[in-house]
């Protein structure tokens, strides 16, 4: 039989959090990071917006995340803040995200390589505007004959 909903007390807000933290053996469900009670703002009390019903504890990261993955679905994903809506949708993207891609690279698109080179390229025009800076600056302070 379900345990009768109620309203936990403030005051056994750190306790209860602690127990549920021990139930998941110390670590957060989603990063799978293990969370120290006893690092300040470690550590969070999750719970539907909804609801009001405790999911878990989760690190500050991932209960961030959740928050604005969940805020972000249910405005730009038009789902509304309906949990039902916003976890079909995510359930969809998972899919979506799953199938393969096609054979075809974006236009725009730069490989790791391609961005490197590009770095690489940037820095060397650097390191010469510097060098023709320096060369110019020591031609001007150079005495006159």
């Amino acid at each position: 039989m379900p345990e009768a909903e109620r309203k936990l007390a403030r005051s056994m807000l750190r306790s209860y959090t602690l127990r549920v933290l021990k139930e998941q053996g110390g670590i957060c469900p989603l990063c799978l990071g293990r969370i120290d009670p006893r690092e300040k703002n470690a550590m969070v009390l999750d719970h539907d917006h909804q609801s009001g019903r405790i999911r878990g504890v989760l690190c500050r990261g991932c209960n961030g995340a959740e928050g604005k993955v969940t805020n972000a679905v249910s405005r730009w994903g038009k789902t509304g803040e309906d949990y039902t809506e916003i976890i079909a949708w995510l359930e969809r993207l998972l899919e979506y995200l799953k199938r393969p891609s096609k054979p075809l690279l974006y236009p725009m698109h730069k490989s790791k390589e391609e961005r490197r080179a590009e770095r690489l390229a940037k820095q060397r025009l650097a390191q010469a505007n510097r060098r023709a800076k320096q060369r110019l600056q020591e031609a001007e302070t150079e005495p006159k004959p």
